[in-house]
């Protein structure tokens, strides 16, 4: 079986935010774009691949483009997106080219309405056989989406590349 790669291509574009502290209009102040490749392995070699399917089991890498396109540094950027559908997030294959702190989100606390946010290492709470929440690691395919804040001011002219890869369930 395989999957058009441009449905989980909706899904993602349909979900990617980004939020700009003080700037009204941030539209204006960003020029955004994504891409997405598949990872392929040969000869212990990784090789990223445009293709218009993907199976069971690869990997797609997406990457998400932000440049400032006004006069001033932009402070407060947070840049999110979602793991679509039919995908399980891969940790540990996340980048950003400026510094950021990096989150999942995730129901990591069944008290809790909805998901919440969390850095690395990723614990949620679940019921033990006496009832009581003890901490797990929080498994990958639980993750809903994913986020970078931008630590520093992206400055004028200045372009933030964010990555992060997913697994074909």
């Amino acid at each position: 079986m395989s999957l058009k790669t441009n449905q989980i291509t909706r899904a993602l574009l349909a979900g990617v935010a980004i939020s700009v502290a003080g700037v009204p209009a941030f539209a204006d102040a960003l020029s955004s774009s994504f891409s997405f490749r598949i990872v392929e392995a040969a000869e212990g070699e990784e090789a990223l691949i445009e293709r218009g399917t993907v199976r069971p089991g690869e990997v797609v890498q997406y990457q998400l483009q932000h440049e400032n396109t006004t006069e001033q540094a932009l402070a407060g950027i947070v840049i999110a997106a979602p793991v679509p559908e039919g995908v399980t997030l891969t940790l540990g294959a996340e980048s950003t080219s400026i510094k950021a702190v990096f989150e999942v989100q995730a129901d990591l606390d069944p008290e809790n309405d909805g998901l919440e946010w969390s850095t690395l290492p990723a614990t949620r709470m679940v019921a033990g056989a006496d009832g009581t929440l003890q901490p797990e690691p929080l498994p990958e395919d639980q993750i809903a989406a994913v986020r970078w804040t931008l630590s520093e001011p992206l400055e004028s002219g200045e372009i933030a590349l964010n990555s992060y890869r997913v697994r074909v369930n």
